[in-house]
């Protein structure tokens, strides 16, 4: 269908007037704010009343902080029974679970090393004795002027090795309890009260003094505090003796309370983690050692200053507030922001108490502007 050249004039007049922008299209294009000469950034008229402003403040803000970790016994709550020989073991007396009370055997153990050493003292232990009684005679002689004092020192200096060695020995057998008398036979034993809860060794096995595993660890089950894991920004705020509460997904819902005895200010190298003790209130019997756990300690940041968490955006790699110089002129100051405390993060440097902050809709004034928090 061929259409009228008059026809044509008004579709090309149609087009032209759709590709032209609206006034308020040219408005909204132009850009949110303008720098004046003393550098504040002077917000465009219609963009003032969207901003929301807050005030940083210094004063004690508390915030509950969440960190995740697991349950194990306290530092002083179980041991660990190692064989200071190399050996085989014979014969097991103690499962998993069992209660054992200080000098109860573990296990008996047959060592080649233990038979040398007992071996070694007997020896020692006769030369000694034959050293002794030539001493004697040799000193007598010397009192009479038929032997010299030199062989009064070699004698009283070989006597003093033997009884070295003999103290050596001796020691290395008192670790598991032993005497110097016997054969290759070495019996493990408990040196304190508590219960088995773990075993590593069965008969027939060999068990190896270097070994990285301890042949028996005993301890005390109703024991048991929670290491938990903070971020490294928390760590300012972390402190010893304040609440904690912990749950343990394996055992459902319920919160357990506690107190926080430690704090590790030192953040990990490898995790930017500070670590923290929590001890429950109360011996809880279901809690297992390695039990995940999720735990909240309670903390207020005193004498810092403060911003409500929506003030602090980030511009390429700086961390940036807009802090107000006048009603509709703003500044873009960088800051260095320390812990989050609830619905407000620390400011370490760059925004003292007392200034208004853009705590809501600052993403509007400039296009690289993120949201940090």
């Amino acid at each position: 269908m061929r259409r009228s050249r008059p026809a044509l004039l008004l579709l090309a007049l149609a087009c032209v007037a759709c590709s032209a922008p609206s006034r308020a299209q040219r408005e909204v294009l132009q850009p949110p704010y303008r720098t004046d000469e003393s550098g504040a950034l002077v917000v465009r008229e219609d963009l003032v009343p969207l901003l929301e402003l807050g005030e940083a403040r210094s004063e004690g803000a508390e915030a509950v902080l969440e960190g995740f970790g697991k349950a194990a016994f306290a530092p002083d709550a179980s041991y660990a029974v190692r064989s200071p020989f190399d050996a085989y073991v014979e014969m097991v007396h103690v499962v998993p679970g069992d209660r054992v009370q200080a000098g109860d055997p573990l296990a008996t153990l047959r060592s080649p090393e233990v038979a040398r050493m007992r071996a070694d003292a007997r020896r020692l232990a006769a030369l000694r004795t034959a050293d002794r009684d030539a001493l004697e005679r040799t000193e007598r002689l010397v009192s009479q002027g038929a032997a010299s004092t030199r062989e009064v020192v070699e004698l009283r200096g070989r006597l003093a090795a033997y009884d070295s060695e003999l103290r050596g020995i001796r020691q290395a057998l008192a670790t598991v309890g032993e005497a110097v008398g016997g054969a290759d036979r070495v019996v493990l034993r408990a040196t304190a009260p508590g219960e088995v809860l773990s075993r590593t060794v069965a008969p027939g096995e060999r068990v190896d003094a270097e070994a990285d595993r301890p042949a028996f660890v005993i301890g005390d089950a109703t024991r048991l505090v929670v290491y938990a894991s903070f971020p490294e920004r928390d760590a300012p705020l972390l402190r010893a003796e304040g609440a904690c509460r912990f749950q343990v997904p394996a055992l459902g819902d319920r919160w357990f309370s506690g107190t926080v005895r430690r704090v590790t200010h030192a953040v990990d190298a490898g995790t930017r983690a500070a670590r923290v003790v929590c001890a429950p209130e109360e011996p809880e019997p279901s809690l297992r050692a390695e039990m995940a756990v999720r735990v909240e300690a309670e903390v207020r940041g005193e004498g810092t200053v403060t911003v409500e968490r929506g003030a602090l955006l980030m511009r390429r790699d700086d961390y940036v507030v807009f802090v107000e110089r006048e009603p509709g002129r703003l500044e873009r100051r960088v800051v260095r922001p320390g812990a989050v405390i609830g619905d407000h993060v620390q400011i370490v440097e760059g925004v003292e108490a007392g200034e208004r902050v853009v705590v809501r809709h600052a993403v509007l004034l400039d296009g690289e502007l993120n949201r940090l928090l």
